[in-house]
Parts: structure tokens; C-alpha cells; sequence
């Protein structure tokens, strides 16, 4: 009788999992959808408001690379070497983090890494610098 009694008990067991799993994947599913838009990284060209903060470097570029799911931005400043001025940049950085993060409806950021610089020759030959930055937003 006890024998009887478990396997009944195991098979009720067994089938409510069976059918709680089948039930938790179809409810899932839109969410993993949902969060998989997320994870995926934005490139962002960010437009020159900002020409008070860099008066040494005519023409600049800055790109960011946006992750919704984790708040991690990346930002790349990129100018020439004879007009870089890394006070400059970091202003300039600052103040796209601060716009960023209003705009986004975030409160907090944590600088992840040291900042970076990256001198490079561009397809004509100019010298030019990259100066990289990496924070993470939180609400």
C-alpha cells in the first residue's frame, strides 16, 4: 500500500513539474525577447554642443557605445594630435555623461577603468588621438 501510495504521489509530483515548466517557458519566452533587444550595444554619434569646453580643438567626434541591459557606456573623443588637450577632453566627456544620463533617466555613475588615449594615423595620414572613457549608469 505504501508502495502504491508514493508511486501515485511521484507521478503527481512528476506531472505538475512537467506542465510548470511547459507554463513557465511560454511565459518567459516575450521576456527573453524583450531582454535580448536590451543586450544589445548602440552606437551613438553624439552632435558638438559643447564647444566652450574644447576652444583648442576646432573638430572633434564623439561616439558612444550604449548597453541598455547593463547601463555601460563607452565614450570615444577623437580629434587631432596638434589640437588634442586631455583637460579638454575630460571636460568634454563629463559633460556628454551628465546629458547622457538625464536624457536616459539615470542618477548614478561609476567610472569602471582608468582612462585612455590611443594615438593613431587616419586613412590620410593625419595624426590623430582617441581619449576613451568607461562609466556604468544606475538608477
Amino acid at each position: 500500500m505504501k508502495k502504491i501510495f508514493a508511486l501515485a504521489a511521484f507521478a503527481v509530483l512528476f506531472s505538475g513539474a512537467v506542465f510548470a515548466d511547459e507554463n513557465f517557458a511560454a511565459s518567459t519566452n516575450l521576456e527573453a525577447m524583450d531582454s535580448y533587444q536590451d543586450s544589445k550595444t548602440q552606437d551613438i554619434t553624439v552632435e558638438d554642443k559643447y564647444p566652450e569646453l574644447h576652444p583648442k580643438a576646432k573638430k572633434i567626434e564623439v561616439r558612444l557605445e550604449y548597453t541598455p541591459l547593463t547601463g555601460e557606456v563607452k565614450l570615444f573623443y577623437t580629434c587631432t594630435q596638434s589640437s588634442f588637450e586631455e583637460g579638454e577632453a575630460m571636460n568634454v566627456a563629463m559633460a556628454v555623461y551628465d546629458d547622457f544620463g538625464a536624457e536616459h533617466n539615470y542618477k548614478h555613475k561609476r567610472y569602471v577603468a582608468k582612462d585612455k588615449k590611443k594615438y593613431f594615423k587616419d586613412e590620410r595620414g593625419v595624426r590623430m588621438v582617441e581619449y576613451s572613457s568607461y562609466v556604468i549608469f544606475t538608477k
